[in-house]
């Protein structure tokens, strides 16, 4: 992760530079997503869905347990798709940065998307399609959103939504997959 975040840190210093330098006829908006969740529209199945950080975090829901602390910090796929599709209008200031999060500045914990499953698949909870049981460890990381949510006029969709939406995608693979 540490070499990850010292690349986005370098891109966002060259982008600066290059700006200072060379002083384009355009504005730059630097779009700075937290932990992107959600479903996948490319997905055809569990192994194409269960990639990246969604590898990590589904387990979960079958009952690893994970050591690793994740930033409690996530932001739902759609959104920043929107983001990247609003920064275009005039009246989101350019040469600026925005963090796309949700949940306000005590984010959330991890540990959540369990009680998210029990409350929109009980169903699949009770057959044991979904096993819970497991838990990941979340590393408290504020972050301010106002600039964002100021500059866009909108908020990022709470975790619960986000969870909602991947976890239903995840239920759908399974059943098939069960067929």
């Amino acid at each position: 992760m540490e070499a990850y975040w010292a690349s986005k840190a370098f891109a966002r210093l060259s982008t600066k530079k290059f700006i200072q330098d060379q002083k384009p006829h355009f504005d730059i908006v630097g779009l700075l997503p937290s932990v992107v969740l959600g479903p996948e529209d490319l997905a055809t199945g569990t192994s194409t869905l269960l990639v990246g950080t969604r590898a990590m975090l589904v387990p979960v829901l079958q009952g690893a347990n994970l050591d690793m602390p994740l930033v409690g910090t996530p932001v739902h796929v759609d959104d920043v798709a929107r983001a990247h599709v609003d920064a275009i209008e005039p009246s989101v200031p350019g040469n600026a940065d925005y963090v796309l999060s949700s949940d306000g500045e005590e984010g959330i914990e991890w540990d959540s998307m369990t009680d998210i499953a029990r409350k929109y698949f009980p169903d699949e909870v009770e057959s044991g399609l979904l096993a819970l049981g497991g838990s990941m460890p979340t590393r408290k990381w504020r972050l301010d959103v106002s600039s964002t949510e100021k500059a866009f006029g909108w908020k990022c969709a709470p975790f619960e939504k986000t969870m909602r939406d991947l976890i239903g995608q995840y239920v759908e693979f399974l059943k098939k997959e069960q067929n």
